[in-house]
């Protein structure tokens, strides 16, 4: 409903439902039927001790109720029951005795009930007119003040929705709209209606809604948002085009619904606003988003992931399955173990220590912690979690570089006495728990002091690097050479199946020594001494130091340059 305007109603004549449907074979028989009960009625009275004047009267009038109902059709089968009734009848004039008396009584009759019948057919189209006019009319009454309720209610519903709702015809002129338009615009009633959208906007703000209502007015369905200043507050509108097609597709106008986002928009700029710090914070702490989705496996990372792993800026969306193909093979269990627990809910936190690899092919190590954020209300299955990433590569490789410096030897490169001592240790656990043997050969340079002074401290350090350099090519890369101190140092071998195998490393070791070393344009020859001893899972870490350093002494007593084997 339109304000101003109401809808038009179709006049059509009514007519008698059933004459509408009966069909001519129909209306003879109701004719007929109606004067056989004037018939019948005769009858009864007869039977009843009374004496009708004659037999047509009372047939009569149910043919003359047929022409009113029926028509012509009606009137003639009325008609043809009477005729028939009047010649049974003439067979016995004694039952009707003054109506067959004289001819001219029974031709009075018919003449009589023919003008009538005749009266009835003229009267009866203006009748059923009059009746058709007047049914027309109450039905218009009645259509018209279901209207005007349903007009109402819409009105009332349309004054008191939070929003702009209108109707805007062809010519852009506003044919509908509700109170929000006067108390948005502070505009009077009389000023909206019939005036065109230009008129009630005003030039500057027609120009930025005229792209879209003329696409409206081609049938297209519009939101966009716009704004509204009131009381010097601007207030964001979102508004909705609906086109109002007619059933041969064409445009009549379009339906108007606009919604006040004044605060969602605010929100949304809170929103934005937030999110630009916190990625800004995480710019400056290297910290990388992400948020997994449990039940699609699909998983979002901020920003910070692609400096981590290389490659191109922005937002990164991956499968787990992706994700866990980048991590190193040997940390893959222990990070599916921990977030089993989490999902679970035997473990608070996700934390993991882990591999991955970048673009480039180096692995970098990552700090990746979060929880469970959403869980399933019914089953208490986990449906989300979200945590962050931090690039720890860099600190992985100074503490590396702090405990290889607390572990080695700082000249040669060797594990020093510490990390000997945690080798040993692991290495006597290992043959008690496989029933294995192990050596340990303790030696020393002949006569390095003598060396040392003729050469001075660099020409003793540079002949202590080649030593260990020598050692190291005569094992294998399993075992484990170490230096004590000045020119003692110590070779674990685990796993001697032959106990010659000692004895064969250390004659290796000796005849490598043998060879000239070249130092300052001189040749220098260092050899070596070399005590071995033998153990098992039941030999102490110090009593197997003992044993090899006693051997070495016994090698130093008999003349340096060769080895000797603790008994």
């Amino acid at each position: 409903m339109i304000r101003g305007q109401t809808l038009p109603v179709r006049a059509t004549p009514l007519r008698s439902a059933a004459a509408e449907r009966w069909t001519l074979a129909q209306k003879l028989v109701l004719g007929a039927c109606l004067a056989l009960n004037g018939v019948l009625l005769v009858e009864g009275l007869i039977l009843g001790g009374f004496r009708p004047l004659g037999p047509i009267a009372l047939p009569a009038l149910g043919a003359l109720a047929g022409a009113a109902l029926a028509g012509a059709p009606g009137l003639a089968g009325g008609a043809a029951v009477v005729f028939a009734y009047y010649l049974f009848n003439l067979g016995y004039p004694a039952r009707f005795p003054e109506f067959y008396a004289h001819g001219y009584i029974t031709l009075t009759w018919f003449l009589a009930l023919a003008a009538l019948a005749a009266s009835v057919l003229v009267v009866r189209p203006r009748v059923l007119r009059a009746a058709s006019a007047e049914a027309e009319l109450s039905s218009r009454r009645e259509y018209e003040q279901a209207l005007r309720e349903s007009e109402q209610r819409l009105r009332i519903i349309a004054d008191n929705l939070p929003a702009l709702v209108s109707y805007i015809d062809l010519e852009q002129r506003y044919r509908f709209h509700n109170r929000a338009y006067e108390e948005w615009l502070r505009i009077p009633k009389a000023g909206i209606a019939g005036r065109t959208v230009r008129e009630v906007w005003g030039e500057h703000r027609y120009a930025v809604l005229e792209p879209n209502i003329e696409r409206a007015l081609r049938g297209e369905r519009i939101s966009h948002e716009y704004s509204v200043v009131q009381d010097g507050a601007e207030r964001r509108v979102m508004a909705t085009y609906v086109p109002d097609v007619d059933a041969a597709g064409a445009v009549r106008g379009f339906f108007v619904l606009g919604s006040d986002i004044t605060e969602l928009v605010s929100a949304r700029n809170e929103l934005h606003a937030q999110h630009a710090r916190l990625e800004a914070a995480l710019d400056g702490s290297s910290l990388a988003l992400w948020d997994t989705d449990l039940r699609t496996g699909r998983v979002y990372l901020s920003e910070a992931w692609a400096d981590i792993v290389g490659g191109a800026r922005g937002d990164t969306v991956a499968s787990l399955d992706e994700l866990i193909g980048m991590m190193h093979p040997d940390d893959v269990g222990s990070a599916k173990r921990i977030s089993l627990e989490v999902m679970k809910g035997s473990r608070a936190a996700y934390a993991v220590e882990h591999r991955v690899r970048a673009r480039n092919g180096e692995w970098r190590w990552i700090l990746s912690r979060g929880r469970v954020t959403e869980r399933d209300p019914q089953s208490g299955r986990a449906l989300r979690m979200i945590g962050t990433n931090l690039d720890i590569t860099e600190r992985r490789r100074m503490e590396d570089a702090l405990q290889s410096a607390a572990q080695t030897d700082a000249l040669t490169g060797l594990a020093n006495r510490s990390l000997f001592g945690d080798r040993v240790r692991h290495a006597l656990a290992r043959a008690r728990r496989l029933n294995t043997t192990l050596a340990l050969l303790y030696l020393d340079l002949d006569r390095f002091k003598e060396v040392n002074d003729s050469l001075g401290h660099a020409g003793g350090d540079a002949l202590l690097r080649d030593f260990a350099a020598r050692l190291r090519a005569g094992v294998r890369a399993t075992d484990t050479v170490a230096r004590f101190g000045g020119d003692e140092f110590v070779i674990l071998l685990e796993d001697v199946r032959d106990p010659h195998d000692a004895v064969r490393v250390a004659e290796k070791i000796i005849a490598e020594c043998r060879k000239p070393l070249a130092l300052e344009g001189r040749e220098i020859v260092a050899t070596a001494s070399i005590g071995v001893a033998y153990g098992d899972g039941a030999t102490g870490e110090e009593a197997l130091l003992r044993r090899a350093d006693r051997a070495l002494y016994e090698a130093k007593s008999a003349g340096r340059d060769g080895y000797r084997v603790s008994r």
